[in-house]
């Protein structure tokens, strides 16, 4: 096993499972790429959701439990992108940071680049929607 799989779900959405392996953002990005430049998307709207994707599932990776999953949408105006794993700790949340500092940026990065995010309640279920223009 490769450590994921993808699948197409019947509203379009498409799905890629990530075992917890530290190649698992580099996985994601591949997936998304491909489903983006499959559809024709601007090449900013496919390098901000490269970035957005890969920061999601590296924090998912590093703070969550479990497989991740990740979903990839795309809608008339936007582009969703959801991360989801089995963490069952505090949602993910921006942190402050010293400008000085390296890592944990990811979701003031996310903050920056998606028109709206956020996290289902209770969960560590966090979605980005980026513009499509």
């Amino acid at each position: 096993m490769t450590g994921c799989y993808h699948q197409l779900t019947p509203a379009g959405e498409r799905r890629l499972q990530l075992l917890r392996d530290p190649r698992s953002a580099g996985k994601a990005r591949r997936f998304v790429e491909r489903q983006l430049r499959r559809r024709r998307l601007p090449t900013q709207v496919v390098q901000i959701a490269l970035l957005v994707s890969s920061e999601l599932v590296t924090n998912a990776y590093r703070h969550g439990e479990g497989e991740i999953e990740l979903r990839l949408s795309v809608h008339e105006d936007r582009v969703r992108i959801e991360v989801i794993d089995d963490g069952q700790r505090q949602a993910p949340a921006v942190r402050e940071r010293a400008s000085d500092e390296t890592g944990g940026w990811g979701l003031q990065i996310v903050d920056q680049l998606a028109l709206q995010w956020g996290v289902l309640e209770g969960t560590t279920h966090v979605w980005a929607d980026l513009a499509l223009d």
